[in-house]
């Protein structure tokens, strides 16, 4: 039985004494209508737990699906830092902006500009990277040749010579193994001409 069951006996001779399982009435143990009313007991507790359970589980399910709520309590307890990225990013774009303005107006911005100018349109505008990129990628992964027909040609001819080396190479270790173990019939004969 469970620890929350008290005052349940399990049935069975073992605490009994008796064989067939049965309990003599007797002053020590309680009666029928103890053992209902401690079950009640135990039963009521089980449920106010289980209710505590279910309570909590649902105040967890709201907290956690309450987006809105989640977002002001965020910006409630990180407010801010958040304040002060924003003004950060916001003053940097500005900052910028800023420089890239006066810098056409002074002389190293001519300078680098002037610069600019002078580079083919395909190294400024991004274009030589796109080519290296295809030419790194074709270097890994080649793309097939694009003749089928020479393609299978060569594909047929490699197995057949491929057959015809196994065939030649078989037939070659054949007569080295009978010219360095004969065969029963030829030691045979060997030995009657030997006679």
């Amino acid at each position: 039985m469970d620890e929350r069951t008290t005052g349940m006996t399990s049935t069975g001779s073992e605490k009994t004494g008796h064989q067939n399982g049965t309990t003599p009435i007797s002053a020590s143990q309680p009666n029928a209508s103890e053992t209902a009313a401690q079950l009640e007991d135990d039963i009521e507790h089980i449920r106010n737990h289980l209710t505590d359970v279910a309570s909590e589980l649902d105040r967890r399910r709201h907290r956690f699906f309450d987006l809105p709520g989640q977002a002001r309590e965020q910006l409630r307890k990180h407010g801010k830092p958040i304040a002060i990225g924003t003004v950060a990013l916001a003053a940097l774009g500005l900052g910028i902006w800023w420089w890239r303005s006066r810098s056409q107006r002074t002389v190293t911005g001519r300078l680098l500009s002037s610069v600019r100018d002078r580079l083919p349109d395909a190294l400024t505008s991004g274009e030589w990277f796109e080519q290296a990129r295809k030419r790194l990628a074709e270097a890994i992964h080649p793309e097939p040749p694009t003749h089928p027909v020479r393609n299978g040609l060569i594909k047929v001819s490699t197995a057949a010579a491929g057959a015809a080396a196994s065939v030649l190479g078989k037939r070659l270790a054949g007569q080295l193994a009978r010219s360095q173990w004969p065969s029963q019939d030829e030691q045979n004969q060997r030995a009657g001409l030997a006679r």
